[in-house]
């Protein structure tokens, strides 16, 4: 292991020769676990990775003697994996079995419940063998890394605790060692639910998948999963055929769904204030979207003259359909549009009354 020639006396002279290697370690380490993140398919909420701070580490010999060679030093570099879910933690855990050579594996979570701290996962390790024969990893073949794998309410936990200076239960005054304890259970319970909350809402999106997939589509609920799931086989051309009629520029039809995500998002609260309660239901007020075309030709044109052009979006184009056929839901809805958009509402409202 790195260092294991370097004596106490000479470590913070050689550690200030590395820093620089082990700050370019971190950034290609946090790169490098963004990618196989990515790869896997797991999301998470942060990678962070540095390199120990020089006065850092003259700081921690001071505190502990035992270190004799800065290969004692395990976490000269260090990386910080924050994840939505419990579940994911330990799908990281495998991922970092599987791509590096991990020495040391500590869980560090309490044994009693009314215990001090919060759970989180270290690992110490390096580049496997595969990548310290890679060029792009050879520099830092040798170096230790420190992993932590944390949930999101678990790095809550650390970075709020760490901030009251309480390194431990002894150090924590009795008066509020018991509130600590019950916020401690508290985040441990929510991770828990959090995990509970998505093992349902796979389940759901299944079942829509299932459902939409035997054609009993039309029975859904208006949601933005079951939208998602269903927006295939609502009509969506024939709302698109109006728009382009009505002056609205074409988009491109090969775009992925997620791409509509906000415009389907906003649909699914007004169907909900407009009483729009299924995906047949949708379908239907849809349909009829070609009575608004003078209409939508007037929203069209004075957004023009304002300097937008705007988009077929199908599910924009719905909106604005049931705009026109109830203004009321503009105002309930709360929602605004491009300016320009604005006027041209503004506009097809004062156009006419009921199509």
């Amino acid at each position: 292991m790195y260092g294991e020639d370097i004596t106490r006396d000479q470590i913070a002279e050689a550690y200030l020769q590395a820093h620089p290697a082990l700050v370019s370690c971190a950034s290609t380490l946090e790169a490098l676990l963004t990618t196989l993140c990515r790869d896997r398919g797991v999301k998470v909420h942060a990678i962070e990775a540095r390199a120990k701070d020089p006065l850092s580490l003259q700081d921690k010999l001071q505190r502990h003697p035992n270190y004799e060679r800065l290969s004692d030093v395990e976490d000269m570099c260090g990386v910080r994996v924050v994840t939505f879910y419990q579940e994911d933690v330990t799908r990281i855990s495998d991922l970092l079995d599987d791509e590096f050579e991990i020495l040391k594996k500590e869980s560090r979570q309490a044994e009693s419940p009314d215990a001090f701290g919060y759970r989180s996962l270290h690992l110490i390790g390096r580049f496997d063998a595969r990548r310290r024969g890679l060029p792009e990893y050879a520099a830092y073949a040798e170096f230790p890394v420190e992993f932590q794998v944390r949930t999101v309410l678990q790095h809550a936990w650390g970075v709020i605790s760490h901030s009251l200076d309480y390194k431990n239960e002894a150090e924590t005054p009795p008066e509020v060692r018991r509130k600590l304890f019950r916020l401690a259970a508290l985040m441990e319970t929510g991770d828990e639910l959090f995990g509970s909350y998505r093992a349902e809402v796979e389940s759901l999106r299944d079942r829509y998948s299932e459902q939409e997939k035997r054609g009993d589509w039309t029975e859904l609920p208006v949601d933005l999963d079951s939208v998602m799931t269903s927006w295939k086989r609502l009509p969506i051309d024939d709302v698109v055929a109006v728009a382009t009629r009505a002056g609205f520029q074409e988009m491109d039809n090969t775009s992925h769904e997620e791409s509509h995500r906000w415009s389907m998002g906003m649909l699914v609260s007004m169907t909900r204030l407009a009483g729009v309660e299924t995906l047949g239901e949708l379908a239907e007020v849809m349909s009829r979207i070609d009575r608004y075309e003078p209409r939508l030709a007037e929203l069209a044109r004075i957004s023009k003259e304002h300097g937008f052009v705007p988009f077929a979006n199908a599910f924009d184009l719905t909106a604005f359909a049931m705009i026109l056929e109830h203004p009321e839901l503009r105002v309930k809805l709360a929602t605004t549009f491009h300016p320009a958009i604005e006027a041209g509402l503004d506009a097809a409202l004062q156009s006419g009354g009921a199509p």
